[in-house]
């Protein structure tokens, strides 16, 4: 039945899979092409606010399978595959093998596990590695072993090498010793203190360049405080929209109010299901709660200082969500309440999932068509302008050079003087533009772009919207 289940997996995280690269992928792709290893871990990361493992990776798939959209995200299929099947065995560890079918059945389907099993990031491979930790965090606290320990030791160094967020799971895991130190042996106990130091050690050399990263990630925050909100900001908002996400996906809708009357039903749900789960809880089995609830709120309270806050960098606690999901419907030893509940929670990650393979607006950023559309309609007197500094990495990866393209702006707060300096020398010898609107909102919020583009005798004759992208307005003079 896993293995059945596991096919399944990977035949959902194909569809659609040829999705026009976004923001963060296309970057991620560009740099993996461009640079050496040297420069992804020495010099791109200090930019880029997660550590190299996944750069790594990517460059090396590239190298070896090409740079399309399919190729460079079958990586992340593959873990999101791989991570289903340790959620499988954890689940096997902690209760038998039904509730663990059903937990892996749940995150086969799960809207959102779908869509991050889907993207050139590193969201799965932290997913993965910090599901592959825990597995063996489990184990050793059943039965003390070598083997276990050294799983458990080199998965969790992988995981911190992953992403950042996973680190806070190093706190859940002393939280959850301290407080159940009575339960745990006691040569198991105080081994884990070795085992923490080694991980140490391992990832030392990262944690000297760290320092650098929270220092450049901190300036650009407070360079744009509208940045920092897009990124991660802390509000209770955000807070009650990772668990709506965690539920459906990256469904949405534009009016509050009727979003939340929509996730009504399911919401009472998931709250029954999490309350039903407590009927089988033990000291171990708890660690489901700890490994869930315990990075969600850590990383709440850690984003007033830093603009970490996020859902999406809270996959790698999805394992847990559907390991309690899954204790809960097989609480009952009746077969017809347990096909109900698992019926209805099929139903709420399927109904979710179509809803994001059939519905161009919860996909992703369509820069594909929209590069092709300015290719289109260009000559050799057209420049593409973005309200930024630099052409985005979309653009570039899709464009290929065929098309002039500039920023227009000198940095985060756009000077109307600048931007009338920048687009005099700019559109000297242009007959037409396509100003992208992409996040300027965040960086051209008055629209100064637009302005200068009229003030120098340009018109807007067409304008045109995609998804994800915005509008890409068309002048000519």
């Amino acid at each position: 039945m896993i293995w059945l289940i596991l096919l399944v997996t990977f035949v959902l995280r194909m569809i659609n899979l040829n999705q026009s690269l976004w923001l963060d992928e296309a970057i991620n792709v560009n740099v993996a092409k461009a640079l050496s290893y040297k420069s992804l871990i020495f010099n791109y990361s200090l930019g880029d606010f997660h550590p190299p493992l996944y750069h790594i990776i990517l460059k090396s798939w590239i190298l070896f399978f090409g740079s399309s959209e399919i190729s460079v995200r079958i990586p992340s299929v593959i873990l999101g595959v791989a991570t289903v099947f340790v959620t499988y065995l954890i689940g096997k560890k902690l209760f038998e093998n039904k509730t663990a079918l059903i937990a892996a059945t749940l995150m086969a389907t799960s809207p959102l596990s779908i869509y991050y099993s889907q993207e050139a990031r590193m969201y799965m491979l932290a997913a993965f590695f910090a599901s592959l930790s825990v597995f063996f965090f489990i184990s050793i606290l059943k039965k003390d072993d070598f083997w276990l320990w050294f799983g458990f030791i080199i998965s969790t160094a992988l995981m911190l090498y992953s992403d950042y967020l996973p680190y806070l799971l190093i706190p859940i895991y002393f939280l959850y010793l301290l407080i159940n130190k009575r339960k745990v042996a006691k040569n198991t106990l105080k081994s884990f203190i070795p085992a923490f130091i080694l991980i140490s050690i391992l990832i030392t050399p990262w944690l000297i360049i760290l320092p650098k990263q929270i220092s450049v990630g901190l300036s650009a925050a407070t360079a744009s405080p509208a940045w920092a909100q897009v990124v991660g900001a802390p509000s209770i908002q955000n807070l009650l929209i990772t668990f709506v996400k965690f539920t459906i996906g990256r469904i949405s809708y534009d009016n509050n109010l009727v979003y939340a009357l929509l996730f009504a039903p399911a919401a009472f749900f998931i709250i029954f299901l999490f309350l039903l789960s407590l009927f089988r809880m033990s000291p171990l089995r708890f660690f489901l709660w700890f490994w869930f609830f315990g990075p969600v709120f850590l990383g709440f309270a850690i984003a007033y200082f830093i603009p970490v806050f996020a859902y999406f960098r809270f996959v790698f606690v999805i394992g847990a969500y559907y390991l309690i999901w899954a204790s809960a419907i097989n609480t009952i030893n009746w077969t017809f309440l347990t096909r109900s509940l698992l019926f209805l929670a099929l139903a709420v990650n399927l109904t979710s999932a179509t809803f994001y393979f059939l519905i161009p607006r919860f996909q992703r950023e369509n820069w594909r068509e929209a590069t092709s559309y300015v290719i289109q309609n260009s000559s050799q007197k057209t420049i593409s302008l973005f309200e930024s500094d630099y052409p985005p990495g979309p653009f570039d990866y899709y464009s290929r050079g065929q098309v002039k393209a500039e920023g227009a702006l000198n940095g985060y707060n756009a000077d109307q003087s600048k931007v009338r300096e920048k687009l005099n020398v700019l559109t000297q010898d242009k007959q037409k533009v396509f100003l992208f609107q992409y996040l300027s909102g965040i960086t051209d919020p008055a629209g100064l772009v637009f302005q200068e583009l009229t003030r120098l005798g340009f018109k807007n004759t067409r304008t045109r919207d995609f998804n994800g992208v915005g509008f890409v307005y068309e002048f000519e003079r």
